[in-house]
């Protein structure tokens, strides 16, 4: 993980991605100086996410999406889009909870403690179905444990903070649902390159 982390980038993609993290650290920085603790602590968990998929030798173009989708979350928090714009709050459920849903199923293949995602023969049909379930219960898992610290915040930090039945029901469901769709997205595009994601995972990053 520490070589992958400070290899330097080789494609187009990775440089994508890389720039992607320089913009995490700007945005880190830019709360720190402008914002307040609290925005920078985001951010600083922002960038921590994006450390994360660059130490693990995920696909690059996932790569890139991945962190544009925490920055959108991120910075959406501060614009407070989620309380100007009714569903937006679902979209990034959706979005986030999807990519975060596959970089776990990366991490837990790089310490092996799920089955690692390899390029099936023709006969087989297994891929499809075995990779989104797998990242379906890593999201669906990783939102329980969310609306779980949103009531924590809401009876313990910050009244203001919403919770409620429809609000943490459909919050799950967007998360499920984002869930699925990137669980089939990856399943898929294994199949469609030929890559093999080894347990552990090598320490270069493919180039596909």
């Amino acid at each position: 993980m520490i070589d992958a982390l400070l290899r330097p980038p080789g494609t187009g993609k990775e440089y994508l991605a890389d720039a992607v993290r320089v913009l995490g650290v700007l945005s880190a920085a830019a709360a720190m100086v402008l914002l307040g603790p609290v925005e920078t602590a985001l951010f600083l968990l922002v960038l921590l996410g994006l450390l994360v998929s660059r130490a693990l030798a995920v696909f690059p173009g996932f790569d890139a999406v991945y962190g544009l989708v925490l920055l959108t979350a991120a910075w959406s928090s501060v614009a407070d889009l989620y309380a100007r714009i009714p569903w937006w709050d679902l979209a990034v459920h959706c979005a986030a909870t999807g990519v975060l849903a596959v970089i776990a199923y990366f991490l837990l293949v790089q310490f092996g403690a799920v089955p690692a995602v390899q390029r099936p023969h023709r006969a087989s049909r297994s891929l499809p179905v075995v990779v989104p379930l797998l990242v379906l219960a890593l999201g669906l898992g990783m939102s329980v444990l969310w609306e779980i610290g949103e009531w924590w915040g809401h009876t313990y930090v910050d009244a203001r903070i919403n919770v409620g039945y429809a609000d943490t029901m459909t919050d799950l469901v967007a998360a499920g649902l984002g869930s699925l769709a990137a669980g089939l997205c990856l399943g898929f595009a294994v199949r469609r390159s030929g890559a093999l994601l080894h347990a552990p995972v090598a320490h270069h990053r493919t180039g596909r």
